[in-house]
């Protein structure tokens, strides 16, 4: 006598071939929404178990007990073998007391029930692994008898198997409407919606690993709406909307994460950085510190977030702690380099740009980082060779890089590998501004004046603390008054050493020796000085035709055997606009100015018809004026070193002195 199909059905039975193929008649222990497939058989207790059910369908009952309990012994975990056990000696029992058991009726060989057929077709076709074939017949069974939970689970076990989970989720839900919310169904509802969620999630990572940001946040989106508390699902939705650069929806997001488990460390991690880019930088920080409070962070991100909180030490602390665990990984020895440099350790930070360049090649923007790092150490020539490569790159297209952006490049070799220069600068009414240290204000109002000078710098650019060594020759050209000495009268010489100390402010100091040249009549002086002065504008720019232009510089100094005390001053305001119809090298620039003279030697004056020439020791005037300069000398790696400049200005005094009022120019070349 065969097994009737319910036995089947409740054993997982394949005709005593097939163990476990329904796993959810055998229900695992556990908690609702975990997954219900058991462990299935397999080995030494495979092989006794399939013949315990052999023996059954050949009603050799005691067989099929000893069996079933020897293989019980190697699984005890395998509940179906129990149940096995129990039909077993229910069946053994019956056999041996008929007369207790009628057949009823219609005797042994009576109708199948509606859906045994097909039913046993889905069972056959599941142990086979043909969970399409399953899933239709299980179809027909649960049409032929719809109240059978059995018939219903198997439908919804081969949808499940054939990933077709939405089919999956719509037979559940059919079942509960029709037999009832059995807790075995509302479990199986939870999984289906529990690999719904985990498939969907899967197809926005892929989603998110190929660029598609939308398709990422929708399908993190679903997921968390089938699982709002599954917080993996809220991470890749953060992740999708960071990708977006939908920077606000993004902390809203992480925010509703944080909210369910205050202590992810990604979260908060992913939040603090955008709270930092969108300025909210004590939020940020705040991110970072509790992140790392909950410690659960690999040693490299609490490197990361150290250097993000400025905290350079800390950060270089970690990332060596890492290199010892042999947790770097290619391209952490460059953040080494960066962190570094962050401490304020240029020099070491070069140093490993140096060891990671020789061992690995850098990119051509960690090659951008590295020459800034050499040239703040400062090592000038080994900036302006990184600066070479950059430009290289750039030139390549491995680097892309705005035109004006290549154009400072190659303004920082140029300042860089400049060691010497020489400037000539002619003045009528006024003085020089070329360097900041002009000299004392002449006492006389209307002269042309000339000024030749040589730099040196024997120690280099030095990231803007240089030391320049300097010879000037200066005389009067012209002289509206006469008796006044100009010529080879008033020729003289001066030879001095000027100190730029910091790199970020443009304050100078020099100390020099005037003294006559051939039979002047100049008197030689000591001469302390100290300048400062600020721009914004005054290079080229290639980016745009026309940009605001600022410069302000001021000087005071003492003559000290002569016990004079001076101060000038200037400041021109702009706008200076490219000619590029003529050469885009030429530049010109209307302005307003302003300036204050200042000499403890100039005062009142009366000449020979008793009228007073001069009223006050000081001079201060407004005006307006034009500038025109022309840039040249340049290379492929230089931008332009020299240029030829003529200013011409118009003031009104303020108060003061006379010399404050008319008319000023200078022209100026500087190589």
């Amino acid at each position: 006598m065969k097994l009737p199909l319910f036995f089947h059905h409740r054993l997982g039975l394949n005709l005593g071939l097939t163990l476990s193929i329904l796993p959810v008649l055998c229900q695992a222990q556990g908690e609702p929404g975990t997954q219900v497939l058991p462990l299935p058989l397999s080995g030494p207790a495979f092989t006794v178990a399939n013949e315990a059910y052999s023996a059954y369908d050949r009603k050799d009952y005691d067989l099929a007990i000893a069996k079933a309990h020897e293989a019980l012994r190697q699984r005890a975990d395998a509940v179906q073998l129990r149940k096995l056990i129990s039909l077993a000696e229910r069946d053994k029992y019956q056999r041996d007391h008929p007369q207790r058991y009628p057949q009823g009726p219609q005797g042994p060989k009576a109708r199948p029930k509606p859906g045994y057929i097909e039913g046993n077709r889905a069972l056959k076709a599941y142990a086979a692994g043909d969970f399409d074939h399953s899933a239709a017949s299980a179809r027909k069974a649960v049409a032929q008898a719809p109240k059978n939970l059995d018939y219903r689970m198997m439908l919804i076990e081969a949808l499940q198997r054939e990933q077709r989970l939405e089919e999956a989720e719509v037979a559940t839900n059919q079942a509960i409407q029709v037999v009832g919310p059995e807790p075995v169904l509302t479990r199986r509802l939870d999984a289906i919606h529990q690999q719904m969620a985990v498939a969907g999630a899967a197809q926005g990572y892929k989603a998110l690993a190929r660029g598609d940001n939308d398709a990422a946040a929708t399908h993190a989106r679903d997921s968390i709406r089938r699982f709002p508390n599954e917080i993996a699902y809220r991470r890749l939705l953060v992740s999708a909307l960071i990708a977006q650069q939908n920077d606000s929806e993004a902390r809203s997001a992480a925010t509703e994460a944080l909210a369910l488990k205050g202590n992810d460390a990604t979260l908060l991690v992913q939040r603090g950085q955008i709270r930092q880019r969108l300025g909210d930088q004590s939020g940020a920080q705040q991110d970072f510190a509790q992140a790392l409070a909950v410690g659960n962070l690999p040693l490299r991100e609490q490197a990361s977030l150290y250097a993000a909180m400025g905290k350079p030490k800390e950060s270089l602390e970690r990332l060596n702690q890492a290199r010892d665990a042999g947790e770097l990984l290619p391209g952490d020895e460059v953040q080494m380099a960066y962190l570094l440099s962050q401490s304020g350790d240029d020099r070491g930070a070069l140093a490993v740009f140096k060891r990671a360049d020789r061992q690995n090649g850098l990119k051509p923007t960690e090659v951008q980082d590295a020459a800034y790092t050499a040239m703040r150490t400062p090592d000038d020539v080994q900036a302006i060779a990184y600066f070479r490569r950059v430009l290289g790159s750039q030139q390549a297209g491995d680097l892309p890089m705005s035109a004006q952006q290549v154009f400072d490049t190659r303004r920082a070799v140029s300042d860089l590998s400049r060691v010497w220069g020489l400037t000539n600068t002619t003045t009528y009414r006024g003085s020089s501004t070329s360097n900041g240290l002009s000299g004392a204000p002449s006492r006389n109002n209307d002269s042309v004046q000339n000024s030749t000078e040589v730099f040196w710098r024997p120690a280099g650019y030095r990231d803007a603390r240089f030391v320049e060594l300097y010879g000037r020759v200066t005389d009067t050209l012209w002289n509206k008054k006469s008796g006044n000495d100009k010529g080879l009268d008033a020729l003289q010489g001066a030879v001095g050493v000027r100190v730029k100390p910091f790199t970020d402010y443009n304050v100078m100091a020099a100390f020099e020796r005037t003294f006559p040249l051939g039979d002047s009549n100049v008197n030689g002086d000591w001469l302390v000085r100290l300048g400062y002065g600020s721009s914004i504008g005054t290079d080229l720019r290639v980016d745009v035709p026309s940009w605001w232009t600022s410069q302000l510089y001021a000087e005071g100094g003492r003559y000290l055997q002569d016990k004079r005390n001076y101060f000038n001053s200037e400041w021109q305001l702009g706008r200076s606009y490219r000619i590029d119809s003529i050469s885009p090298r030429l530049v010109v620039f209307p302005h307003v100015v302003a300036a204050v003279d200042y000499d403890s030697k100039m005062h009142s004056e009366v000449d020979a018809l008793g009228h007073e020439s001069t009223s006050s020791d000081n001079a201060g005037g407004l005006g307006v004026g034009v500038g025109t300069r022309y840039w040249f000398h340049e290379t492929r790696y230089k931008a332009p070193q020299s240029y030829v400049d003529f200013s011409l200005q118009y003031r009104e005094k303020v108060f003061g002195d006379d010399s404050a009022q008319g008319v000023f120019a200078r022209m100026t070349f500087s190589w």
